[in-house]
């Protein structure tokens, strides 16, 4: 047996609504309310394709001691430049990391609950390269 993929992660937030927006309009997840089942607390589901990959949980204060070792979250993700572009121009803070020799670029940048989220992105090391040299 082998892990393939993130299946999903859970945040409890007193911003709710800073963190569907992240999720949502800085990384491309998709918000689905009628798909969350009603689990008597108000809450969201982020979904990417069909899959709801980041669980959220609205609470009055948030219990940033309480998720011990937490340290990030990663997900397997496409489109190097075009996602630096985004966080550009949106004005996100993020820190890039480029391995061609392993053929991965990486990018690390915080939700607005301070969690870290970091996207490897794997067989466009050629296309950075060539995109790069283009300009």
């Amino acid at each position: 047996m082998a892990l393939r993929q993130l299946d999903h992660y859970n945040i409890l937030t007193s911003r709710p609504e800073e963190t569907i927006a992240f999720y949502c309009d800085v990384l491309g997840c998709v918000n689905i309310p009628e798909r969350r089942p009603d689990f008597g607390q108000p809450g969201a589901w982020l979904f990417v394709d069909d899959h709801p990959v980041v669980h959220i949980n609205y609470v009055d204060e948030d219990p940033a001691a309480d998720t011990g070792a937490f340290h990030h979250v990663a997900f397997e993700a496409s489109g190097y430049l075009e996602l630096c572009q985004r966080f550009d121009d949106l004005g996100i803070d993020y820190r890039a990391v480029e391995s061609p020799a392993l053929d991965l670029m990486q990018i690390f940048v915080k939700d607005p609950n301070q969690v870290r989220v970091e996207l490897n992105i794997r067989g466009e090391a050629a296309e950075v390269a060539a995109a790069r040299a283009a300009h």
